[in-house]
């Protein structure tokens, strides 16, 4: 019950940040974005040949402007950050600017991935935009097994940092009953 507690203590505050990172309008969403980026370019890694160990991607938002009236713009483009291994242990980065996704079928805009810094590709589309989901665009998706987004937003709601790490475990003397 303790480590119930103990787990809902430590993902409550990472789930109140998933909240502020849904998209405001017909913007992207950094989440979303970072999470698809992951996906797509994991599986073109695997397409290449690639052991794919794990995959991590965060992303900033470019900031839209602002209308006439003052109200903020839809985001136009998202800026991708990956890294990961393959399962001999090489290095993987994965970076881009991501202009739409469609669903989590496919990425669009300018992506790169490395593999022990040799270049594997450079496309303008990742994925296959012809089977796009129903859920094009949206809010935060869950990453699948062998990704990870970071999940808390600047202030601002416009990009994705890593969060804090967390607390020490209580030293013997305090617990209580010691």
């Amino acid at each position: 019950m303790l480590c119930a507690a103990g787990a809902a203590a430590l993902m409550g505050p990472a789930l109140l940040a998933l909240t502020g990172c849904e998209p405001t309008g017909d913007g992207l969403d950094t989440i979303t974005v970072a999470v698809t980026t992951g996906k797509r370019a994991t599986d073109e890694l695997k397409h290449e040949g690639y052991d794919v160990r794990w995959v991590s991607c965060s992303g900033k938002a470019e900031d839209g402007g602002v209308t006439d009236k003052g109200s903020p713009r839809p985001v136009p483009a998202i800026g991708v950050d990956c890294q990961g291994r393959t399962g001999g242990g090489g290095k993987i980065i994965i970076f881009g600017r991501v202009t739409g996704i469609s669903g989590d079928a496919c990425v669009k805009g300018r992506v790169t991935a490395k593999v022990d810094g040799r270049t594997v590709f450079v496309v303008r589309v990742l994925g296959d935009c012809s089977r796009a989901s129903a859920s094009s665009g949206g809010g935060p998706q869950s990453p699948p097994a062998g990704h990870s987004v970071s999940p808390s937003c600047s202030p601002s709601g416009r990009g994705v940092s890593t969060p804090p790490p967390p607390p020490p475990p209580p030293t013997p003397s305090l617990l209580p009953g010691k």
